[in-house]
């Protein structure tokens, strides 16, 4: 029966240490430069986007009249999956823009795996520069977006998305 014990009390050890050790799945170390090129490691189209993704978004259209042409209309695409969303912002010419996103489930991976609910230390591995977190957030702002990470708990809670074109 000690011997039982000592076996169980050895795995249950072992298995609290495997939870606390970061992911091991399949990426290399990229700099906020190369994250802010292709954060979901794809084109960012609406096509793409629609084939590239899991899981499943349900896809709404909105309409909008063109500030610079009021006689055209150009169309908002959003892309929904529960509490996340990512916006497209596609012209009457047919030019495509990742508008704006918040990101809350953990299923949506942007490129390197990064996700809802990794830890920051996790996160903090898949870059090869440092990071400059303000709190319990990280800004990464290239030419036109933001990408705006938030722990709590050291953990990632949320990722917004804010893009600028005009």
């Amino acid at each position: 029966m000690k011997r039982a014990a000592g076996v169980l009390s050895f795995l249950f050890i072992l298995g609290c240490n495997a939870v606390n050790q970061p992911a091991t799945g399949d990426f290399q170390k990229i700099s906020q430069e190369e994250f802010l090129h292709q954060p979901f490691g794809f084109e960012e189209t609406i096509d793409s986007f629609s084939e590239h993704t899991s899981p499943t978004f349900r896809i709404q259209k909105l309409l909008r009249r063109n500030k610079h042409y009021p006689e055209k209309t150009d169309t908002i695409y959003q892309f929904k999956y529960r509490k996340s969303e990512i916006f497209f912002y596609k012209t009457h010419l047919g030019q495509e823009f990742l508008l704006a996103g918040k990101i809350l489930n953990k299923q949506i991976a942007l490129t390197n795996d990064i996700r809802i609910g990794m830890s920051r230390t996790d996160f903090k591995h898949r870059f090869t520069d440092s990071l400059n977190f303000a709190s319990d957030t990280l800004e990464m702002v290239g030419e036109g977006t933001k990408y705006t990470f938030i722990f709590n708990n050291n953990k990632l809670n949320r990722i917004n998305i804010d893009n600028y074109f005009d």
